[in-house]
């Protein structure tokens, strides 16, 4: 190649790589706003008692983010609580300014669960690098008293435990007022680390008084939680904590009464309603050994069963169907994704969606994880099964007629009463006076009867009265003896609805397993479990922990075990004191992310 080729080529090259070099040094897209960091989270507490005898507190953070140079965030969102232990924290934003002291623009009005999330930033304009956020806001009852000890007691969480963002350095100083300081009675604790973490940290007396914390490297979704014991009687406790006899023991009286009065309505014309439902089908229960595959376990709770077994029942369901596989955990078994195409029913295959969203063949779930995202879309199954027993025309609504004449028939002799009573109390005859106010308390009560009345309820269709029919067939079944058992499938009529002519007893029996867990009989379904495996010398591969005649043992327990945890907690009434506390326990934290 001569020189001037080579020059033309060398400079188209160059022109390339300008032209490119923009393009590689894009990142991806970058969707979540959550991807930062804090470089870190400062915060001021100081402790007193307002006018009232009531504690009240005032806060000042000061958050240092890391935002990425590209355009991802417009600020971040710091989730405050708004109750605690029961009571209205009385959350009152001072001021959000930045560093500089100037005004920032914020957003407050949303508040999900108890929490008030602060959208700070302004949607015009992108955060770049590191930006500081000055929080000052006031709390009122922070101070709360344990069940468990004599005390009043500071129990915070300092740090937002569900933050999806780690903070190089975290510092907190705490100071109270004098009358606060001088009624603690103990050492305060401090621990660190996840929630339900007992880990202690460090509390290092301030100069001025006060204490002070800090941690370095907080990973997210760890936090701070302290904890001050003081005096019984330190603070005044919000109203909505202190315990009143006018409403707390006066109401069950007039709730007795209100309850004799509306029997023969609501409950008598509901409970017939229910029981007409019930008998709309042939009104004969045959013994059955198979349930169709349109019926799996979370629909069947719907319709006949234990609703509190049917999450527990639909994954033995989908194990004993070979689409995942169970194994014993330390303290919970965990899930194997084996193959998800194999779903019987859409519920089914909603089903390996909540419990493995979008994973792969191999995926494994530890259900002694705490899990909220999971312990929510195990509820949205139930409100799916829920839905399709209507759609699928296994239920409907009606409203019971005789309920609610009975409860109008009540309210008209409430107001004959208190007719019959105005004459008396006008003329002053104190008799009169209870009559009146016997005659308005029947017709409140009857009022509530009949409003209680009027709703549609959940009944059986004559099609759900006949499945629930073949349900308690197939119950029937499971409490049949073996003999009985093998015979009924060895029957005509038993062969001839088998596909190939003959009865697989294993596989038959293992399929019966989730819905034995729905009626409470999976200890003596499991007994016979064990036989069948012990007599051919098989291993069932759907349950990894088969361990022969411990079987029917382990599965007692499976409604429990199979039940996936949920995250603890980030209140508690009881005490964090005296190193019986841990993170996450006390009241404060929030929530934090970006936007």
């Amino acid at each position: 190649m001569t020189a001037r080729p080579r020059a033309r080529l060398l400079a188209l090259l160059g022109a390339l790589a300008l032209v490119l070099a923009p393009l590689l040094a894009a990142p991806a897209a970058h969707a979540d706003t959550n991807d930062f960091s804090y470089a870190s989270w400062d915060a001021q507490y100081r402790l007193g008692r307002d006018a009232d005898g009531r504690a009240a507190l005032e806060v000042t953070e000061t958050l240092v983010a890391d935002f990425p140079e590209f355009d991802q965030n417009h600020g971040i969102l710091r989730g405050l609580p708004t109750w605690y232990d029961g009571a209205p924290l009385r959350l009152h934003i001072v001021s959000i300014t930045d560093g500089a002291g100037e005004a920032l623009p914020y957003d407050d009005s949303e508040t999900d669960n108890g929490i008030r999330q602060l959208k700070i930033g302004d949607p015009d304009v992108f955060a770049h690098g590191r930006t500081t956020y000055v929080i000052r806001y006031t709390m009122r009852d922070v101070v709360h008293r344990p069940t468990d000890r004599p005390i009043d007691e500071w129990y915070w969480n300092l740090l937002p435990l569900s933050s999806q963002q780690p903070i190089a350095h975290f510092s907190a100083a705490l100071s109270f007022a004098p009358e606060v300081g001088a009624a603690m009675i103990a050492e305060p604790s401090c621990y660190a680390g996840p929630p339900g973490s007992t880990t202690p940290c460090s509390l290092s007396p301030a100069a001025g008084g006060g204490f002070a914390v800090s941690q370095d490297d907080v990973p997210a979704g760890s936090g701070v939680t302290v904890s001050f014991p003081m005096k019984a009687g330190t603070f005044a406790q919000a109203p909505a904590r202190e315990p009143d006899p006018m409403t707390d023991v006066a109401p069950y009286p007039l709730a007795g009464l209100a309850a004799l009065l509306a029997i023969g309505g609501p409950f008598l014309g509901i409970g017939l309603l229910r029981r007409k439902g019930r008998r709309s089908g042939r009104g004969i229960v045959v013994a059955q050994y198979d349930v169709p595959d349109g019926l799996p376990p979370v629909l069947a709770a719907e319709v006949e069963g234990r609703k509190s077994a049917a999450d527990s029942a639909e994954i033995v369901h989908l194990a004993v169907r070979k689409a995942i596989r169970i194994s014993d955990g330390a303290s919970k078994p965990v899930l194997e994704l084996v193959d998800p195409s194999i779903a019987p029913d859409a519920l089914d295959a909603e089903a390996l969606g909540a419990l493995f969203p979008g994973s792969p063949v191999g995926t494994t779930l530890h259900l002694e994880v705490p899990d909220d995202a999971l312990v929510t879309r195990l509820k949205a199954l139930s409100g799916s099964a829920h839905v399709a027993a209507f759609d699928r025309g296994l239920l409907t609504r009606r409203r019971s007629v005789l309920a609610v004449v009975l409860s109008a028939i009540g309210l008209a002799a409430g107001l004959g009463a208190v007719a019959l009573a105005v004459p008396g109390m006008v003329v002053g005859r104190p008799a009169a006076i209870a009559t009146f106010v016997v005659g308005i308390v029947a017709s409140v009560v009857a009022l509530v009867a009949a409003l209680v009345s009027l709703p549609r309820r959940t009944v059986l269709t004559p099609q759900g009265a006949e499945t629930r029919e073949y349900l308690l067939g197939v119950q029937e079944y499971i409490r049949l003896a073996e003999a009985d058992r093998i015979r009924m499938l060895q029957s005509y009529r038993g062969a001839e609805r088998r596909a190939d002519g003959r009865a697989d007893v294993i596989v038959l029996y293992e399929r019966l397993l989730p819905y034995a867990m729905l009626f409470g009989l999976e200890r003596e379904w499991g007994q016979v479990l064990a036989v069948q495996y012990e007599r051919d010398h098989i291993t069932p591969g759907w349950y990894y922990g088969y361990t022969g005649a411990s079987f029917a043992n382990s599965l007692s327990g499976m409604n429990s075990s199979l039940s996936p945890t949920p995250t603890p907690s980030a209140s508690s009434s009881s005490s964090g004191s005296f190193g019986g506390g841990f993170s996450g326990g006390g009241g404060g934290g929030g929530s934090s992310g970006g936007w």
